[in-house]
């Protein structure tokens, strides 16, 4: 017995190392997504009817992290570290109890579906949302604060949530629209794309391609619904990025970059991370975004239609290397 809890702990603490290892090689390239999606660049008309953009236009992956490294420095680009590496152990530590997978974003940020079906597939997606969900809110909203985050977890929470979600923690699944996005999105990198893999290949994952000859056509089919599959996946990455990092407040109030999640003054001794100016822009939050489909309605009328799909490279080039990681 003795033995087997030494084990445990020891393949715990490998799991973690390991989580963190990975987080620490990609978490600039997390942050940076996570702040070209969230920014707030909406059109304006200038001078002679020309159209401008208002706040700072981020158009590139690369723009964004040499934009935060010159006003936050090293300590900007890890931003949402800790948070990211609790989240993707307990997501690796989940789905080996349901699935005995991998979890839905493997080591290079690819798309993987665990191999299982039924019922257990039905409770790790479940299982999954509700992960995700929190945790996405947390670490968003860690990324895109101008603020210097304390070491103690209780007070970075009080200045990334607003007092009406602290009071009760369950309210963060109330944020409007943001379950929905998150569950439609979990569903379709588990049951639909696994759905599609059987569909199209005839297997349930990789391993069973050593058994089964596959015609290189089913293998394009496939190959060619993980790229097109970014038309709903990149949009949906969007607008969860935009709902989780607006404040879920009994009454919207705006927020500037002086007060916390909650319009309140930030708490003593809490200094920006950087310059006085800000890496981005974010929305004021008095006229919030009311739901999945008001949120992306509101960025095409204010943002156009190409805000829904920043990033969308990122999303293919994971959903399409899935195809040889699952």
């Amino acid at each position: 017995m003795f033995e087997f809890i030494v084990t445990l702990i020891v393949a715990s603490l490998m799991m973690i190392g390991l989580m963190a290892l990975m987080v620490g090689m990609t978490m600039p390239f997390q942050g940076a997504l996570v702040r070209l999606r969230s920014n707030y660049n909406p059109r304006a008309v200038g001078l002679e009817g020309t159209e401008n953009r208002v706040g700072p236009t981020l158009t590139t992956l690369f723009g964004t992290l040499k934009r935060t490294k010159r006003l936050e420095g090293w300590y900007g680009l890890y931003k949402g570290a800790a948070p990211m590496t609790l989240y993707v152990t307990l997501i690796s530590i989940f789905s080996i109890i349901f699935v005995g997978g991998s979890s839905t974003r493997g080591p290079k940020g690819t798309y993987s579906v665990p191999e299982a079906g039924g019922i257990r597939m039905a409770l790790f997606t479940i299982v999954l949302t509700l992960i995700s969900l929190p945790m996405t809110i947390i670490i968003n909203r860690s990324i895109i604060t101008p603020y210097r985050l304390p070491n103690n977890p209780r007070a970075s929470l009080k200045i990334l949530l607003s007092s009406y979600e602290l009071s009760s923690p369950v309210r963060l699944y109330l944020t409007p629209g943001l379950l929905a996005t998150t569950s439609v999105h979990s569903l379709c990198v588990t049951l639909l794309a696994r759905t599609m893999r059987v569909t199209l290949l005839g297997i349930s994952s990789l391993e069973d391609a050593e058994d089964v000859k596959i015609s290189a056509w089913r293998w394009i089919l496939f190959l060619l619904f993980q790229g097109l599959a970014t038309g709903y996946l990149a949009p949906l990455e969007v607008v969860a990025t935009r709902l989780s990092i607006q404040p879920n407040n009994a009454t919207f109030t705006t927020v500037s970059a002086t007060e916390g999640a909650d319009g309140d003054d930030i708490p003593d001794g809490v200094t920006y991370a950087g310059t006085d100016e800000d890496v981005i822009g974010l929305r004021p939050t008095t006229d919030p975004y009311e739901g999945m489909v008001d949120c992306a309605r509101k960025l095409i009328d204010e943002e156009g239609w190409q805000s829904l799909y920043r990033g969308w490279w990122w999303t293919m080039g994971s959903n399409v290397m899935s195809v040889f990681t699952v």
